[in-house]
């Protein structure tokens, strides 16, 4: 099966051409197969191209995405098995099997907590939804972010209702939300709430409630409870501690603030290749850790040159690190090295 037949002749993808590569054409082939996730046929081809030996300077590389091959798809066994067919004959210490520690479900972290705060400006009105569209994105894959609320100038109910709504979202999805100068966009907020008297703003007070909430101020939450209930003849919601900062980052590694963590699998059905194009956008250099990167669609692959490749041209600096033998041959096939630096995983 030539690379001709699997692009059906049309090597455009997502206005992009597959350039001219000097890689073995069976690296090529495999690697885009493998993309098009045709594990035995890449896996016979490999084999194959092994027993005859005809490979020349690309037989390591070869032998390396067979063992790339037999690790993500779990085949302990048949890796052991090549292991000792390389131990023979290169006379040197073969790859080591490498145990998974959790499951492909679990283990997907598109990216690690934000660290620079992410500001909001202007009118809390209803202005404000793209800038919170922007927060529930950058989100995404987070377990937490931080929120300057400094440079908010009016504030209106309809404005307080969606910043509780994006809150109330990140809260469910696990993202714990650290609000910079907080105490006085409280204050704030708390002037507009006048015990006794309605006037359509019961979001100001959901909204004050929630923000005493995450800054963990109880007795302040519990005085406003009252009030709230006193104005509104409901009752107030409960108050719950919020997550400590600590608790969340103390099993996790402590990541650069310009490394983001590709998942195991990048398909380009989510938002996943956005997020990447905004992070690689605001870090210079943006690097790419993807030491649990299993595979990329071939499709996703073409979107990921269409969206960095923009990037490169205005002097971006992208680096891939921990790039497996499998993938690597796919970006280089796809050009991607002519835009950032690849360096595939160590053996």
């Amino acid at each position: 099966m030539s690379t001709d037949f699997m692009l059906g002749g049309d090597v455009g993808l997502h206005k992009v051409e597959l350039p001219f590569s000097e890689t073995a054409p069976i690296i090529e082939e495999a690697a885009i197969l493998f993309a098009n996730d045709q594990n035995e046929i890449v896996e016979s081809m490999l084999l194959d191209a092994i027993e005859d030996n005809q490979t020349g300077d690309a037989s390591r590389t070869v032998w390396a995405m067979l063992f790339d091959l037999y690790q993500i798809t779990g085949r302990q066994a048949a890796f052991e098995k090549l292991a000792a067919d390389f131990a023979n004959k290169f006379e040197c210490s073969p790859p080591t099997w490498i145990a998974p520690v959790q499951k492909e479900s679990d283990s997907i972290a598109a990216a690690q907590p934000t660290r620079a705060p992410i500001a909001l400006s202007g009118d809390l009105d209803a202005s404000i939804q793209k800038q919170l569209e922007r927060v529930r994105q950058l989100a995404v894959g987070n377990t937490q972010i931080k929120l300057d609320v400094t440079r908010l100038t009016a504030i209106t109910s309809e404005g307080c209702q969606m910043l509780l709504v994006t809150l109330k979202q990140l809260k469910d999805a696990g993202c714990v939300v650290e609000l910079i100068h907080a105490s006085a966009f409280s204050d704030r907020i708390h002037a507009r709430c006048e015990t006794g008297r309605r006037g359509g703003n019961e979001a100001d007070w959901l909204l004050l409630l929630e923000l005493l909430q995450l800054q963990n101020r109880q007795q302040d939450f519990e005085d406003t409870s009252i009030d709230y209930c006193i104005t509104f003849e409901v009752s107030p919601p409960a108050f719950l501690s919020p997550p400590e900062v600590s608790a969340i980052t103390t099993n996790r590694p402590p990541t650069p603030e310009n490394v983001f963590m590709m998942p195991v699998l990048v398909d380009g059905k989510a938002d996943l290749i956005t997020r990447i194009t905004q992070f690689a956008a605001q870090h210079n250099p943006a690097i790419i850790d993807c030491k649990h990167l299993a595979r990329v669609d071939f499709s996703a692959a073409g979107q990921l040159l269409s969206c960095l490749a923009p990037l490169a041209a205005k002097d971006r600096v992208i680096e891939l690190h921990n790039v497996n033998q499998l993938v690597t041959a796919l970006f280089n096939v796809m050009g991607l090295r002519e835009i950032a630096r690849i360096t595939p995983r160590k053996e």
